[in-house]
């Protein structure tokens, strides 16, 4: 039996083997698929590439030439796109906006510190950088109101409004001296409610520099040099009084000690003295290990003892 029959499709009914139409399908398949290739490609080089690459740190805003700018933002590695849709990239990662006095120092050219009223009037020169970033899922929306140049559009004057408003409330002296990061951290915290709705975070606020008017930068630098005497005497004067402490509680130790050995020396003469009056020959006793082992060349003893003679060598 030859089993190459079964699958004899000349003048029989029996099914095709299947592995034989295979060419025959695959010749529409490769043509569909090279002609959609080549209109793809046409396209590309009529209208711009449909590959798209964003970068690490970045999000791609797709805006239709027949709808518009679109809500889903593109994520960070290759993408595909319609050549009709064009892709802007922004960067989501910390970016630092710098005002300063510094001609070249700060994103504008020439002296660009912000001028403040205190409290109290005076008037104070500032050098601010301001850390913050994007969000990725506002970049869309940015992109529909503000546009890439959206840094000069909110953040520079939100920045200069919010940093008056506060200096307005702290006089001087706070805003130069030990409250500089308590000042810092208000206008954080206030830029961070304005800006969070347009699409941004503040990360940190730098109070960089405080330039003040030279009469008043005099006086504040003559009472902080008070202060810090002052703060050093009150330092003097506590350890000159922990001193006095530890003497006085030196001398308390001492005199304790001496009442101590005094009572113990009492009470040891006062067991002597009751020996004593019990056995008194123990005085006696005590004289002669006394002696012992002292070269004695001449003794006085009492009359009432007798003399005492070494009649040993007679």
């Amino acid at each position: 039996m030859n089993l190459n029959d079964d699958w004899d499709d000349k003048g029989s009914s029996r099914p095709v083997d299947p592995l034989k139409r295979i060419p025959a399908m695959a010749g529409p398949i490769l043509r569909t698929i090279a002609i959609i290739f080549a209109i793809l490609v046409i396209f590309s080089v009529a209208f711009g590439s449909i590959f798209v690459s964003v970068g690490a740190g970045e999000v791609g805003v797709k805006f239709s030439q027949f709808g518009g700018v679109q809500a889903d933002e593109l994520g960070e590695g290759l993408h595909i796109v319609p050549p009709w849709i064009s892709v802007t990239k922004y960067s989501v990662q910390s970016q630092v906006y710098t005002m300063s006095s510094q001609a070249a120092e700060g994103e504008r050219v020439g002296d660009d510190r912000i001028n403040a009223l205190t409290s109290e009037g005076l008037t104070l020169g500032l050098d601010i950088s301001i850390r913050h970033r994007l969000i990725s899922t506002d970049a869309s929306s940015v992109h529909q109101k503000l546009g890439t140049a959206y840094a000069e559009k909110i953040i520079r004057p939100t920045v200069k409004s919010v940093i008056r408003e506060v200096v307005s409330r702290h006089t001087a002296m706070d805003i130069y001296g030990q409250q500089r990061q308590v000042v810092a951290a208000e206008m954080q915290t206030e830029l961070e409610d304005r800006l969070k709705n347009d699409g941004f975070i503040v990360e940190e606020v730098l109070l960089r520099n405080v330039q003040l008017p030279e009469r008043v930068a005099t006086a504040i630098e003559e009472k902080l040099q008070a202060d810090q005497e002052a703060q050093r005497m009150i330092f003097v004067k506590q350890k000159e009084e922990l001193e006095a402490e530890r003497k006085v509680i030196e001398a308390d130790g001492v005199a304790n000690a001496t009442i101590i050995r005094a009572r113990g020396e009492a009470a040891a003469l006062m067991m002597i003295n009751e020996e004593i009056k019990k056995n008194p020959d123990l005085i006696r006793y005590k004289y002669i290990q006394m002696l012992e082992g002292q070269e004695i060349q001449t003794m006085i003893v009492p009359s009432s003892e007798g003399i005492i003679l070494d009649v040993s060598n007679k």
